[in-house]
């Protein structure tokens, strides 16, 4: 690998994580919705955490392949680190 090549998979892998941290993050809130019975936000709230996934990994995949798969184990790497979070008790 080269300098830029491995910059640009660090930087994909950082904005996978942040992507992930907000999707999940925002998964327990609509959780939160559907459970109080507001279920008309927590529908607008779902179908906008997907669109916006939707989005971001479409742009990713413009970037290319490495790109893509970058972002993905980003995500997933936060998925992981939030269920460890959440069954450890804490928020």
């Amino acid at each position: 690998m080269n300098g830029p090549l491995i910059v640009r998979v660090a930087l994909s892998v950082a904005a996978g994580l942040a992507l992930g941290t907000g999707f999940f993050s925002l998964l327990r809130m609509n959780v939160r919705l559907y459970g109080g019975r507001r279920w008309p936000l927590a529908i607008v709230l779902h179908l906008a955490r997907w669109a916006f996934l939707a989005a971001a990994l479409v742009l990713a995949a413009r970037a290319g392949a490495i790109a893509l798969l970058a972002v993905t184990l980003g995500i997933l790497t936060a998925r992981t680190l939030l269920i460890r979070r959440a069954r450890q008790g804490r928020p």
